[in-house]
């Protein structure tokens, strides 16, 4: 498949992707990092909070592809 076979709504669509994962994975460690400083446990909820947001952006991007899988398969029976 090229490039031009994607719609301008699949460009904005995959764009966003990468900016949701990095969204994840900047709130899980994010909320560790604060869990450290109130707990006084470095560096044990940041990297729990990494991995978290981690497994959260994978989640979201696999979820985004499906629902494209879906949306794709829906305009080629039309």
């Amino acid at each position: 498949m090229s490039l031009k076979d994607f719609s301008a709504k699949d460009h904005v669509a995959i764009t966003t992707l990468g900016l949701e994962f990095a969204a994840a994975e900047m709130l899980g460690a994010g909320v560790g990092f604060w869990l450290d400083k109130k707990y006084q446990s470095s560096p044990w909820f940041l990297l729990a909070g990494a991995v978290v947001g981690f497994m959260l952006g994978m989640y979201i991007v696999w979820r985004r592809t499906k629902e494209m899988e879906r949306d794709e398969k829906k305009n080629e029976r039309r």
